[in-house]
């Protein structure tokens, strides 16, 4: 069971004039330049995206972005100063929303588990060919065999991703995401631990593209973590350990200043007698997404398994 937190913004008609999605498209516009361009990312027709700006902006009373016209430079459009004051004014208060309801949420439900989930969903691909997380894996991206895995079992949960198309995904269902543009793995998992934060008593980590981890698997680490929370538990067939991986609190310092470029292993192999293993049902939980064929070879298994 986890609490989600929606920031949304009425005017007078009480008709939704701002919230997230128009948040993140102004953030992309400050991004690209381009109104255009920061809808085509978002898989939203120009129209709308034009209608959305109109619609904040007459509610506001002030221009949330600057249009230039078209020419030898193209055009384009940029943040105004009140625009851009709005969106970090707008973050401010949704952050500290957030804040509070976790802290609402941990006082009046004392007893539901309080342990944090980081999927990291960050790959580039370049085996895939392209974005694998949101390739179809019987009839369903990639990515959401992992959100689906993981939904209730947590005090709060965080994707943490390079990719538009999965942030886009996530915030419809009203997941968290940390979007980032930096390059290690060592990045994931540091940005994954500041936006779960400290008042946790340890958090699961685990990858987007493993789709036949199954939702038992991951609640019986969590079982395992309740009952005995200050070592590692880590998912394990035979002789072979994988994800998903619990890191208990005292961890959290050392996950946030891997060397470049290391994962969460790394803590693993510098406190081996912390570790506790789970086992899993099927050697196939453990396996993540690298190829094409590596897709087509899991989802065999999934239709012999279903």
């Amino acid at each position: 069971m986890e609490s989600i937190t929606k920031i949304i913004f009425v005017d007078e008609q009480h008709e939704k004039f701002f919230g997230e999605g128009p948040n993140r498209l102004l953030r992309r516009v400050e991004e690209t330049g381009s109104l255009r361009a920061a809808a085509l990312s978002m898989g939203m027709a120009y129209t709308k995206a034009l209608k959305i700006v109109n619609n904040a902006e007459k509610a506001l009373g002030f221009a949330l972005i600057l249009r230039s016209a078209g020419g030898k430079s193209g055009g384009g459009s940029s943040l105004t100063p009140q625009g851009k004051a709005w969106l970090d004014q707008y973050e401010a208060y949704r952050d500290a929303c957030i804040a509070a309801n976790q802290k609402l949420y941990r006082q009046f439900f004392p007893s539901a588990r309080n342990q944090g989930c980081v999927i990291m969903a960050s790959g580039l691909g370049k085996r895939f060919g392209g974005n694998k997380l949101m390739a179809d894996f019987a009839g369903k991206p990639l990515i959401q065999w992992a959100l689906d895995a993981t939904e209730g079992l947590f005090s709060k949960r965080v994707v943490v991703t390079r990719h538009h198309e999965v942030e886009t995904l996530c915030l419809r269902q009203g997941i968290e995401v940390v979007y980032h543009t930096l390059p290690l793995r060592s990045d994931t998992v540091r940005l994954g631990v500041e936006a779960i934060g400290q008042q946790v008593e340890g958090c699961v980590f685990l990858p987007g593209d493993q789709p036949l981890l199954r939702r038992e698997t991951v609640e019986k680490i969590c079982q395992q973590a309740d009952l005995e929370k200050t070592v590692i538990w880590r998912a394990a067939y035979g002789e072979r350990y994988g994800l998903p991986v619990f890191f208990p609190r005292w961890a959290f310092e050392e996950l946030s200043t891997l060397p470049e470029g290391k994962g969460g292993g790394a803590v693993i192999q510098k406190h081996p007698e912390q570790l506790r293993l789970v086992w899993v049902k099927e050697e196939w939980e453990l396996q993540d997404v690298d190829t094409p064929e590596e897709l087509r070879r899991l989802l065999t298994q999934f239709n012999r398994l279903s």
